[in-house]
């Protein structure tokens, strides 16, 4: 009798499977399952593959990841991206040899032509190194130009003439720093040109090795002399920025043998900034003694950011060889 009044009582003391016990304890009691993810008796049923604890999956990465991924961005634009997805795969070369995740871009042209690139709308501080006429696969020597910390800030800006062919735009995060939304604005510049340094300088060449790329506007010059040949000087300017120019044609009459016409504009927009055709302050040529062929435009603003233009042009399709003196401050 008191053997059989033991197991009863055992009997009515047996454990029972509890919120996080093991499946194996027995059948879950009422209100929970056993959960595939930890074969314990849970609330709700986890599978296996799937995140447990309510923790967010990883970010996914962005396509151009990778560099058979590079986006194309030869039409120009803006462009996003979240990086914090990305690996850190692309060659630290340039800029100190900082960086750290990374996105690919890519720019196909049939002949040279300057590219704009900036990022001052990301919310992160980035690099970006730019690979003239190296596909994305084969970019890891020293890039053709790189840009990091520009404008006194965390952002990159960078104009470049890229040559024929496809070349590849990396933008990187600076190493160790958060990582969050990229914006890469690219603006193509519609044309090949030279860099126009700061400061005064005298430059020489001949408007007959360029190509018909600008043309002034019609209340500069108008009819013939929107046919003739032209150089493009290229500089930028950063967010809030203005820059004054001087520029000039007009030092030494027997230099330049054409009737030329200079001015500025911003890329991507309509209109000249200032343009001038014959300037009074010139000094006549010696077969032209009574007319001054030079150009002169004086302490026109270029107010960033963007891509600006000086350019040489001819009068009535004319073209040859000139000295452009220029103050760039």
């Amino acid at each position: 009798m008191r053997a059989a009044l033991a197991i009863a009582l055992v009997a009515c003391y047996a454990p029972h499977a509890q919120q996080g016990s093991p499946c194996s304890d027995g059948p879950c009691p009422p209100g929970l399952v056993c959960s595939p993810a930890t074969l314990t008796c849970e609330v709700t049923a986890i599978e296996p593959d799937a995140p447990s604890g309510g923790e967010p999956a990883p970010p996914a990465a962005p396509a151009n990841d990778l560099p058979g991924g590079a986006i194309d961005v030869t039409a120009g634009g803006t462009f996003t991206a979240d990086l914090a997805g990305a690996h850190d795969d692309a060659p630290q070369v340039g800029c100190s040899g900082d960086g750290g995740l990374d996105v690919y871009y890519s720019v196909t042209l049939a002949r040279p032509q300057v590219y704009y690139f900036d990022t001052f709308g990301s919310s992160f501080a980035t690099i970006v190194r730019a690979f003239g006429g190296v596909d994305c696969a084969d970019a890891g020597a020293m890039p053709s130009a790189c840009s990091e910390l520009a404008c006194s800030g965390t952002a990159s800006q960078l104009a470049i003439s890229l040559p024929a062919g496809t070349s590849c735009i990396i933008v990187d995060q600076r190493a160790g720093e958060p990582t969050s939304e990229l914006a890469l604005e690219v603006a193509p510049g519609g044309r090949d040109g030279l860099p126009l340094a700061p400061g005064v300088q005298t430059t020489t060449g001949s408007s007959c090795s360029g190509r018909n790329a600008a043309q002034p506007s019609n209340s500069c010059v108008s009819g013939d002399s929107r046919t003739a040949q032209d150089v493009g000087y290229f500089f930028t300017a950063c967010p809030g920025q203005t820059l004054a120019l001087d520029a000039s044609t007009c030092v030494d009459p027997t230099v330049t043998d054409y009737d030329t016409v200079i001015y500025l504009r911003q890329q991507g927009v309509a209109g000249t900034l200032a343009c001038n055709d014959d300037s009074a302050t010139c000094m006549p040529r010696p077969d032209r003694p009574d007319h001054a062929d030079g150009s002169v435009i004086t302490n026109v603003a270029a107010t960033g950011p963007g891509l600006f233009w000086l350019t040489i042009d001819g009068y009535n399709g004319a073209c040859g060889p000139y000295q452009l003196d220029t103050d760039l401050r």
